[in-house]
């Protein structure tokens, strides 16, 4: 679990570009490994699925990696 620290800003300060901001410095201070997880957590994103669709030349040169690694097996 993490520590819970509380923060008093001033009106005039923009809450959006503060928290931008410290997120940003939060990320810069922190290890090199940080699970997705937590990640998605610290900048507020929820879970998303993107439907990528695939050109028919990279998807034939998929199926002949298909056909070549069934040969090598």
């Amino acid at each position: 679990m993490g520590k819970v620290i509380t923060i008093s800003v001033p009106e005039w300060v923009d809450e959006k570009k503060f928290k931008d901001a410290f997120i940003r410095a939060l990320i810069e201070s922190s290890p090199e490994k940080i699970s997705i997880g937590e990640l998605r957590k610290l900048l507020g994103i929820s879970e998303t699925e993107e439907e990528v669709e695939i050109p028919p030349e990279i998807e034939s040169i998929r199926e002949k990696d298909r056909r070549r690694l069934k040969w090598l097996s």
